[in-house]
């Protein structure tokens, strides 16, 4: 199912970039107008996956971000504009994501949903490394088009792009005296990936990402352009935070495991035994919902833009009366 949404993914996006190539040949637009532009783009970025959330049932909106898990996305891109309306991005990110169930403020009662998660109590970290394209559309350019006078300074846009993410989640383990480090979690298969037991796979740390957003670009002046941008990434995998399945007897750590391993693995794959919870609760036992395998993980984040534009920026369909020569008119 998972590829099947990939290669659907794929041939849309082949297909939007065949049918905005061709409507650009229909109405005359040519290369000698293209411009390029090299960018800049920094902000903050939330991860939605398993682990976290706020009240009630967990959902894939931004409902269930955490704001103390914050963290922050920066990168470059490249883009080449064939016409007005539309654009293709090549861009590269890096950053870092994080999910901890302790964050969720219910307490009371256990059993609910929010109170399950709480008391699971699974933290992580994963670095995110990042690289897609993307087509942006202009939609307010067709206005330009048709009255002739030229890009405004402030315009919105649409994109939708398909890349891939490489990710390395790990947990926060805690020995026997006391001292926490954080330590790799897919080589520990907490959920029984790989395990003839259990007959779950082994998940890979690189996926495909479908990132898709809006955003809004301001000139500067005829060649820096500032913008803000918001995307949501959905993604192929749901092992981002490591957790998507069930619980497992833990006895089968001691068996596919090193000693070491098998100690970490027992404690990170349950640390709800370790923490103070209420009296006669247990919310761990062997093949209890662990995650949700349902749901895919995703992120999103809100970035600030600036690009600097390549190549003639003085085409004739930039040429307008709101460019920067003087006199202007906002």
């Amino acid at each position: 199912m998972k590829r099947r949404t990939l290669q659907v993914s794929l041939y849309a996006l082949l297909l939007m970039i065949f049918s905005t190539n061709l409507v650009s040949a229909q109405i005359g637009l040519t290369t000698a107008n293209s411009r390029f532009e090299i960018g800049l783009n920094v902000g903050p970025m939330n991860f939605l996956g398993d682990l976290g959330g706020n009240r009630g049932k967990g959902t894939i909106g931004p409902k269930d971000n955490n704001v103390p898990m914050t963290n922050m996305i920066g990168g470059i891109s490249a883009s080449y504009y064939p016409s007005e309306w539309l654009g293709f991005r090549a861009a590269a990110n890096i950053g870092q994501m994080e999910g901890d169930d302790r964050l969720i403020k219910q307490k009371q009662p256990a059993d609910t949903y929010e109170g399950s998660r709480k008391f699971r109590n699974l933290t992580f970290r994963s670095p995110l490394y990042e690289a897609y394209v993307g087509i942006e559309l202009y939609p307010t350019a067709f206005l330009s088009l048709k009255n002739g006078s030229g890009l405004p300074r402030f315009r919105p846009y649409g994109i939708l792009g398909i890349g891939g993410i490489s990710f390395k989640p790990q947990g926060l383990y805690k020995d026997a005296a006391g001292n926490e480090s954080w330590v790799d979690l897919k080589p520990l298969r907490l959920e029984g990936q790989g395990m003839v037991e259990t007959g779950v796979p082994e998940y890979s740390t690189f996926t495909y990402v479908i990132p898709m957003g809006v955003g809004i670009k301001y000139d500067i002046t005829e060649r820096i352009t500032f913008g803000i941008e918001l995307i949501h990434r959905k993604t192929g995998s749901d092992y981002i935070d490591d957790v998507s399945t069930k619980y497992i007897d833990p006895a089968l750590f001691d068996k596919y495991l090193t000693p070491a391993q098998a100690t970490q693995a027992k404690y990170l794959a349950n640390p709800s035994s370790f923490y103070p919870g209420i009296p006669g609760y247990t919310p761990y036992r062997i093949g209890k919902k662990r995650g949700n395998p349902e749901r895919n993980d995703s992120y999103f984040s809100s970035t600030f833009r600036l690009t600097w534009k390549i190549g003639d920026v003085y085409a004739d369909w930039f040429r307008n009366k709101n460019s920067m020569k003087c006199p202007q008119y906002f």
